[in-house]
Protein backbone atom coordinates (compact mmCIF):
# COMPACT_ATOMS: atom_id res chain seq x y z
CA UNK A 1 0.00 0.00 0.00
CA UNK A 2 0.99 3.66 -0.32
CA UNK A 3 3.74 3.09 -2.88
CA UNK A 4 3.30 6.58 -4.36
CA UNK A 5 3.81 8.18 -0.94
CA UNK A 6 6.88 6.00 -0.40
CA UNK A 7 8.33 7.16 -3.72
CA UNK A 8 7.68 10.83 -2.92
CA UNK A 9 9.32 10.45 0.49
CA UNK A 10 12.37 8.80 -1.09
CA UNK A 11 12.73 11.46 -3.76
CA UNK A 12 12.39 14.35 -1.32
CA UNK A 13 14.38 12.85 1.54
CA UNK A 14 16.45 15.51 3.24
CA UNK A 15 14.50 18.32 1.57
CA UNK A 16 11.03 17.81 3.03
CA UNK A 17 10.00 16.62 6.49
CA UNK A 18 7.15 14.11 6.51
CA UNK A 19 4.80 13.38 9.40
CA UNK A 20 1.47 11.67 10.03
CA UNK A 21 -1.65 13.53 11.13
CA UNK A 22 -4.23 11.00 12.26
CA UNK A 23 -7.77 11.75 11.13
CA UNK A 24 -9.85 8.96 12.62
CA UNK A 25 -12.78 7.32 10.82
CA UNK A 26 -16.00 6.39 12.62
CA UNK A 27 -14.16 6.51 15.95
CA UNK A 28 -17.36 6.03 17.93
CA UNK A 29 -18.54 3.01 15.92
CA UNK A 30 -19.53 -0.04 17.94
CA UNK A 31 -21.71 -2.10 15.57
CA UNK A 32 -20.33 -4.71 13.17
CA UNK A 33 -20.59 -3.79 9.51
CA UNK A 34 -23.63 -5.44 7.94
CA UNK A 35 -24.01 -7.03 4.50
CA UNK A 36 -24.71 -3.71 2.73
CA UNK A 37 -21.76 -1.96 4.39
CA UNK A 38 -19.43 -4.85 3.58
CA UNK A 39 -20.50 -4.80 -0.07
CA UNK A 40 -20.04 -1.01 -0.17
CA UNK A 41 -16.51 -1.15 1.29
CA UNK A 42 -15.47 -3.89 -1.13
CA UNK A 43 -16.96 -1.92 -4.02
CA UNK A 44 -14.97 1.15 -2.99
CA UNK A 45 -11.84 -0.99 -2.84
CA UNK A 46 -12.44 -2.15 -6.43
CA UNK A 47 -12.79 1.51 -7.52
CA UNK A 48 -9.57 2.48 -5.75
CA UNK A 49 -7.79 -0.52 -7.23
CA UNK A 50 -8.94 0.44 -10.75
CA UNK A 51 -7.84 4.06 -10.26
CA UNK A 52 -4.51 3.49 -8.55
CA UNK A 53 -3.42 0.04 -9.67
CA UNK A 54 -2.85 -0.76 -5.99
CA UNK A 55 -4.06 -4.31 -5.21
CA UNK A 56 -6.79 -4.90 -2.66
CA UNK A 57 -8.16 -8.12 -1.20
CA UNK A 58 -11.71 -9.35 -1.45
CA UNK A 59 -12.76 -9.94 2.14
CA UNK A 60 -13.32 -8.15 5.41
CA UNK A 61 -12.83 -9.65 8.87
CA UNK A 62 -15.80 -11.42 10.42
CA UNK A 63 -17.87 -9.25 12.81
CA UNK A 64 -15.77 -6.25 11.79
CA UNK A 65 -16.53 -2.90 13.45
CA UNK A 66 -15.40 -0.10 11.11
CA UNK A 67 -13.72 2.09 13.74
CA UNK A 68 -10.19 3.40 13.26
CA UNK A 69 -9.67 4.44 16.89
CA UNK A 70 -7.72 1.27 17.84
CA UNK A 71 -5.42 1.73 14.81
CA UNK A 72 -4.92 5.40 15.62
CA UNK A 73 -4.08 4.56 19.24
CA UNK A 74 -1.60 1.96 18.01
CA UNK A 75 0.02 4.30 15.48
CA UNK A 76 0.35 7.05 18.08
CA UNK A 77 1.80 4.58 20.61
CA UNK A 78 4.35 3.36 18.07
CA UNK A 79 5.21 6.98 17.15
CA UNK A 80 5.98 7.72 20.79
CA UNK A 81 7.97 4.51 21.29
CA UNK A 82 10.06 4.89 18.13
CA UNK A 83 10.46 8.66 18.19
CA UNK A 84 9.17 9.30 14.70
CA UNK A 85 6.21 8.95 12.37
CA UNK A 86 5.67 5.20 11.88
CA UNK A 87 4.94 5.14 8.15
CA UNK A 88 6.13 1.54 7.76
CA UNK A 89 3.90 0.35 10.62
CA UNK A 90 0.88 2.14 9.15
CA UNK A 91 1.61 0.66 5.73
CA UNK A 92 1.82 -2.79 7.33
CA UNK A 93 -1.58 -2.30 8.99
CA UNK A 94 -3.11 -1.14 5.72
CA UNK A 95 -1.85 -4.27 4.00
CA UNK A 96 -3.13 -6.49 6.77
CA UNK A 97 -6.59 -4.98 6.44
CA UNK A 98 -6.95 -4.16 2.75
CA UNK A 99 -5.06 -7.12 1.29
CA UNK A 100 -5.44 -9.92 3.81
CA UNK A 101 -8.73 -9.01 5.48
CA UNK A 102 -7.26 -9.07 8.99
CA UNK A 103 -9.04 -7.32 11.84
CA UNK A 104 -6.89 -4.26 12.55
CA UNK A 105 -9.16 -3.24 15.40
CA UNK A 106 -7.82 -6.21 17.38
CA UNK A 107 -5.37 -5.08 20.05
CA UNK A 108 -3.34 -8.31 19.94
CA UNK A 109 -2.85 -7.98 16.18
CA UNK A 110 -1.88 -4.31 16.57
CA UNK A 111 0.66 -5.18 19.28
CA UNK A 112 2.18 -8.08 17.35
CA UNK A 113 2.39 -5.96 14.20
CA UNK A 114 4.38 -3.32 16.12
CA UNK A 115 7.05 -5.70 17.39
CA UNK A 116 9.11 -5.88 14.14
CA UNK A 117 9.52 -2.09 14.42
CA UNK A 118 11.40 -2.38 17.72
CA UNK A 119 8.38 -2.00 20.00
CA UNK A 120 8.20 -4.13 23.15
CA UNK A 121 4.81 -5.69 23.89
CA UNK A 122 4.58 -4.33 27.44
CA UNK A 123 5.53 -0.80 26.34
CA UNK A 124 2.94 -0.96 23.56
CA UNK A 125 0.23 -2.10 25.97
CA UNK A 126 1.08 0.64 28.44
CA UNK A 127 0.85 3.40 25.84
CA UNK A 128 -2.17 1.88 24.08
CA UNK A 129 -4.06 2.21 27.39
CA UNK A 130 -2.56 5.58 28.37
CA UNK A 131 -5.10 8.40 28.57
CA UNK A 132 -2.39 10.85 27.44
CA UNK A 133 -2.12 8.99 24.13
CA UNK A 134 -5.90 8.92 23.75
CA UNK A 135 -6.07 12.63 24.56
CA UNK A 136 -3.40 13.34 21.92
CA UNK A 137 -5.68 11.97 19.21
CA UNK A 138 -8.61 14.37 19.65
CA UNK A 139 -6.66 17.47 18.54
CA UNK A 140 -5.22 15.52 15.60
CA UNK A 141 -8.69 14.43 14.49
CA UNK A 142 -10.01 17.99 14.83
CA UNK A 143 -7.03 19.45 12.98
CA UNK A 144 -7.39 16.93 10.15
CA UNK A 145 -11.08 17.79 9.78
CA UNK A 146 -10.30 21.52 9.80
CA UNK A 147 -8.34 21.05 6.55
CA UNK A 148 -11.22 19.24 4.88
CA UNK A 149 -9.43 15.91 4.84
CA UNK A 150 -12.39 13.75 3.86
CA UNK A 151 -10.58 11.48 1.40
CA UNK A 152 -7.70 9.08 1.87
CA UNK A 153 -4.92 9.78 1.68
CA UNK A 154 -4.91 13.48 2.31
CA UNK A 155 -1.64 15.35 1.95
CA UNK A 156 -1.10 18.59 3.80
CA UNK A 157 1.75 20.99 3.14
CA UNK A 158 3.20 23.39 5.65
CA UNK A 159 5.27 26.26 4.30
CA UNK A 160 6.00 29.67 5.75
CA UNK A 161 4.03 28.86 8.90
CA UNK A 162 0.85 28.11 6.96
CA UNK A 163 -0.67 24.66 6.51
CA UNK A 164 -3.10 23.77 3.75
CA UNK A 165 -4.59 20.75 2.04
CA UNK A 166 -2.43 19.88 -0.95
CA UNK A 167 -4.22 16.74 -2.14
CA UNK A 168 -7.38 15.08 -0.88
CA UNK A 169 -7.59 11.58 -2.27
CA UNK A 170 -5.35 9.70 -4.63
CA UNK A 171 -2.60 11.53 -6.46
CA UNK A 172 0.22 9.75 -8.27
CA UNK A 173 3.80 10.20 -7.14
CA UNK A 174 4.46 12.43 -10.14
CA UNK A 175 1.46 14.62 -9.34
CA UNK A 176 2.46 14.90 -5.68
CA UNK A 177 6.06 15.74 -6.56
CA UNK A 178 4.88 18.47 -8.93
CA UNK A 179 2.48 19.92 -6.34
CA UNK A 180 5.10 19.80 -3.58
CA UNK A 181 7.72 21.47 -5.76
CA UNK A 182 5.23 24.24 -6.57
CA UNK A 183 4.36 24.67 -2.88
Amino acid sequence: MATDIDLVMQRLEGRVEFDLLLGGINTDGTQPVGAYGRARILSLWREVEATTGQPFGSRLPERYVHNSLPCCLAVEAVRRLTGGPPFAYLKDLQGRFCLRGENVTDRVLLREAAMPYGVAADAFDQLFDDQVVRDALAPQFARARSYGTHALPSVLVEAGGNTRLLAGGYASAEMLLEMLEAA
